[in-house]
């Protein structure tokens, strides 16, 4: 199972599964990566052009930050998974460094400001708890998801303005009539919001549903496009869907056949406005990967990466074809060069920018970049230390440089971890 598995698994598994996966509930460590990747100290490759902006401290202001950035009148917007200065204790025992989540902004200099905290379903809020995911600017204000609590207990999509006033769009029911845990940005088309759910919306996977991909009107009005229903159809959606052309396009963590320990290495699938979908690839976990996360359209062609799999198993770059045809680019090498491969690209001049969770000179993860031929550089190697480690959002471009964060590292708080930061790097 990848670290991405294992952390999110927590959301829809009971309190008890939490320990099997290593290190704190909700909060990152670095128990799933390959042994050799952690406890080495190396000194980050490429610092010439890296700046940390800000370190979080957990309570007030939040920790990690697991969503990616996106800017408004010159001013960088993101939510933290952990933290804020409510107590959200009962949710997730001790580890959730006190609060359910924030969301804040972060000026060019790095001052930080908590824009709102979420309150779980603690003092009367039905606000949600646990924002997997980063904002989604439409008409003049952001929206986004957590992946829990709200009105049923199984998350929620609500919209935030810069002044802090939240309100709930939608909050999903759970269970076989809807969705459960949505954990992946929102992505905004014709003045609606199209997401998807780790699981929920039938009763496969194990009774607890597959997931589904969905539309939400921004007053609330839930429309389901399509309910994954596991084996060769795909399950668990961690990633967006991609709009592209008349249809969208996304990938299942898993599904799509027997392989990796039965559960299936994942697919790339195809889904009309009306909810028709196809499966465009399933992954079989040997050199074509495993895992994939969400794509980005360059030329008319898909482009992605997969968490494993690969000539190392530390994560593919790939290119797949709306009719179905799939390239293997690049196979990472763990160290120095990066493994998990856990977020979705940006594209910049025809190259493509991500991060690695592990990986890089000290095990602790990269920033890269990588042509559409499979040509990868790495731009930053983290240290793990007081830079910051595990670095599992997209990268955002914003005025020439490129703007992420890290969920752990950058300090001794949550747990001696780290809380997490937010960092510049130069493409």
């Amino acid at each position: 199972m990848t670290r991405r598995l294992c952390i999110l698994s927590s959301l829809v598994l009971s309190a008890a599964f939490l320990p099997s996966c290593g290190g704190s509930a909700l909060g990152p460590t670095t128990a799933n990566l390959p042994a050799y990747s952690a406890g080495r100290h190396a000194s980050p490759a490429g610092s010439s052009g890296y700046k940390q902006l800000y370190v979080f401290k957990g309570t007030p202001d939040g920790a990690s930050p697991f969503g990616g950035l996106v800017a408004e009148n010159g001013v960088l917007y993101g939510t933290t998974l952990n933290g804020s200065s409510n107590f959200c204790s009962q949710s997730c025992s001790n580890y959730c460094y006190r609060g359910c989540g924030t969301v804040f902004s972060i000026s060019k200099a790095g001052s930080e400001s908590v824009v709102y905290n979420f309150r779980g379903n603690f003092n009367n809020a039905h606000d949600g708890s646990w924002p997997f995911a980063g904002l989604t600017p439409l008409n003049g204000t952001f929206y986004g998801t957590t992946s829990s609590a709200g009105a049923n207990g199984a998350g929620t999509v609500y919209t935030v303005n810069a002044a802090g006033q939240e309100s709930i769009v939608y909050s999903l029911a759970g269970g076989s009539a809807d969705g459960q845990s949505p954990e992946a940005n929102l992505i905004a088309y014709k003045g609606k919001l199209y997401g998807t759910t780790v699981s929920g919306g039938g009763n496969g996977c194990g009774g607890s549903g597959c997931g589904i991909v969905y539309s939400v009107t921004t007053s609330g009005t839930e429309t389901i496009l399509h309910r994954f229903s596991g084996g060769n159809d795909g399950a668990h959606l961690y990633a967006p869907v991609t709009h592209f052309g008349k249809r969208f396009y996304g990938a299942t963590l898993e599904g799509g056949g027997t392989g990796c320990g039965g559960n299936g290495c994942g697919t790339i699938f195809e889904l009309t406005s009306h909810g028709k979908d196809r499966v465009l690839y399933r992954f079989t976990g040997a050199a074509d990967g495993a895992y994939p996360n969400g794509l980005t359209v360059n030329n008319g062609v898909l482009y992605g990466t997969t968490e494993g799999g690969g000539a190392r198993n530390s994560g593919t770059f790939f290119s797949v074809t709306t009719s179905g045809t799939l390239t293997t680019l690049y196979s990472f090498k763990d160290i120095p060069d990066g493994n998990l491969p856990g977020a979705s690209l940006i594209l910049k001049k025809g190259t493509f920018y991500g991060t690695t969770v592990g990986g890089g000179t000290a095990g602790q993860g990269t920033v890269y970049s990588i042509t559409p031929a499979g040509g990868e550089t790495v731009l930053y190697s983290f240290g793990g230390g007081s830079d910051g480690s595990d670095p599992q959002g997209p990268l955002y471009l914003f005025d020439k440089m490129l703007y992420g964060t890290t969920t752990t590292g950058g300090g001794t708080g949550c747990n001696g971890s780290g809380c997490g930061t937010v960092f510049k790097v130069k493409p």
